[in-house]
């Protein structure tokens, strides 16, 4: 026997007031990806401004990476000023090795002072990296757990100068 009438449940329109990601997924997005969340948010702006600070903390994180890499190899040198000169030849006197022998030496840039000031500049730079990701996750929840509020914020002229103003619609 066939049935008559098949009947199929209303799938009306999608909801317009719910956020494309829930507020942990979009907190999660965000986190891994800094911006991201606030990319599917269509929040383009301030995932422009996530991403670019990602960008630029890395860049930073690998030249001061590198630069400490430098300074800890270079720790140990030093600088010659003037050599032992043959006094009949007038030609500098060599050690077993080939190398002149120096008279006076000054120590090279590169001491622990710069060593310690490169690695706290690095441990910065991570601590700037983990802030973003957190930060970012924060501005993902917050911006979807608002996703049906219709409020602008922006700056006014008021009587009394330039004033912050918040406009919502209920």
């Amino acid at each position: 026997m066939r049935p008559l009438v098949t009947v199929e449940p209303f799938q009306g329109a999608p909801d317009s007031l719910r956020p494309p990601l829930s507020p942990g997924r979009a907190f999660l997005n965000s986190f891994l990806l800094p911006g991201l969340g606030q990319a599917r948010l269509r929040r383009h702006l301030p995932g422009a401004i996530y991403l670019t600070v990602e960008a630029v903390s890395f860049a930073m994180l690998y030249k001061t990476n590198y630069e400490l890499r430098i300074a800890k190899a270079r720790i140990a040198d030093r600088v010659v000023n003037r050599y032992q000169v043959d006094p009949t030849t007038g030609a500098p006197v060599l050690d077993t090795d080939g190398f002149f022998v120096p008279v006076d030496t000054v120590e090279s840039y590169f001491d622990t002072e710069i060593v310690n000031s490169r690695r706290s500049q690095f441990e910065d730079w991570i601590t700037m990296v983990v802030i973003n990701h957190l930060f970012s996750g924060a501005d993902a929840f917050v911006a979807s757990l608002l996703w049906d509020v219709p409020a602008r914020v922006g700056f006014r002229p008021a009587p009394s100068g330039p004033g912050l103003g918040i406009t919502v619609r209920w």
